[in-house]
């Protein structure tokens, strides 16, 4: 499998956004005070039920 490049730009995730398949999002993480970085792997548009790191529309990808 060939690495993920993440992207400068990364968007944070938001409810009611269109996710298209291998865009990226990210997560911030208070506890870790990181990024988490996810990657869709199912296009789909997003609610609470499919906010990462539900592994049915999101692959981990890093920590930024």
């Amino acid at each position: 499998m060939p690495g993920t490049t993440i992207g400068n730009a990364t968007r944070i995730w938001e409810a009611n956004v269109h996710w298209s398949l291998y865009s990226q999002c990210g997560i911030w993480d208070p506890k870790g005070r990181g990024v988490d970085v996810f990657e869709c792997i199912r296009a789909h548009d997003s609610t609470q039920f499919t906010q990462p790191p539900n592994c049915s529309y999101w692959r981990y990808v890093a920590r930024r």
